[in-house]
């Protein structure tokens, strides 16, 4: 729980900092949001918590390896020539920030799509994972909820924005079904799904590293505001306010602090920086699955 608080309050700080500084893209976290926080609670109870996969951590470890190799190709000529929109605004932003031109009327600017139905949406999906856990009676209300907020999703229909001059495109449909899938990926291992987002969102979405940070953010936000309501209400949990002060304190500062130095590190070097992070969780659940210990920290 304390963690959660943690992990709430850099989402809460990175969010408001990145949509300042116009480097989030807010429907797409929205959409990832309603797969996510819906599948979270809806993907265990359908099967009774009967499907574990822990058993093939190992394997999601070397998955992860897969990742990091295809994020490696992505940064090769052939790889980058793929994404041409994602290359030409990212060297875009990184002259505007060298050249000391940088401002948050280039950033993110959503030019079609409905704001409307996604936040109907979001609270449907939100409300729903209130209901199953602090609700003990009528738990049919909760799926009436999370499928109505899945169904407007698919209503939102066509997202289009611009970030230094270029313009990017997806479906609602697209990152919710993501949301959803990187939910149940995490409820059948075990593990947390976070990781995940980001080669959803250079990958699939392929958006430009600097935007990345921001819009994953307030995906997990969303997810940890649900959380922390279910826990403290429905089960009554106390937090230590005292231990986690001063851990606060240090995720506040931090959550101002990367942000604002992020955009003077290339987009290379970024990808970079998270294929290491790969390798790194890739070793160890890959080693814990076939060994039964992790060979690196934590063990």
């Amino acid at each position: 729980m304390s963690n959660q608080w943690l992990v709430g309050l850099s989402g809460v700080i990175s969010s408001f900092n990145y949509y300042k500084m116009g480097r989030l893209v807010a429907p797409l976290g929205v959409c990832l949001a309603i797969g996510g926080v819906g599948g979270s609670w809806l993907v265990p109870e359908l099967t009774a918590g009967k499907i574990s996969l822990k058993a093939y951590i190992g394997y999601f470890g070397l998955i992860v390896f897969v990742l990091g190799c295809f994020l490696i190709y992505e940064i090769t000529p052939k790889g980058a020539a793929r994404k041409k929109e994602a290359k030409a605004a990212a060297k875009a932003f990184e002259k505007a920030v060298k050249e000391k031109t940088a401002a948050a009327d280039q950033g993110v600017k959503i030019i079609e799509g409905s704001y409307t139905f996604m936040w109907i949406a979001v609270a449907l999906v939100v409300a729903s994972a209130l209901w199953i856990n602090l609700v003990p009676v009528a738990r049919w209300v909760a799926y009436i909820l999370v499928i109505a907020g899945w169904a407007l999703t698919l209503m939102v229909g066509q997202i289009r924005f611009t970030f230094f001059g270029q313009e990017f495109g997806f479906k609602a449909w697209i990152p919710m079904v993501g949301g959803i899938f990187i939910a149940a990926i995490a409820s059948f291992l075990g593990v947390g799904g976070g990781f995940l987002y980001v080669p959803f969102l250079t990958s699939i979405a392929g958006l430009p590293m600097f935007l990345v940070a921001g819009t994953s953010a307030l995906c997990v936000l969303v997810g940890m505001i649900a959380s922390i309501f279910s826990y403290m209400v429905g089960k009554g949990v106390v937090i230590a306010w005292g231990l986690i002060g001063a851990e606060l304190i240090g995720i506040f500062i931090g959550s101002m602090i990367g942000p604002r130095t992020s955009k003077y590190i290339p987009e290379k070097v970024l990808k970079i920086i998270f294929i290491v992070l790969a390798f790194y969780v890739g070793l160890r659940y890959t080693t814990k699955g076939f060994l039964g210990y992790s060979i690196v920290p934590p063990y």
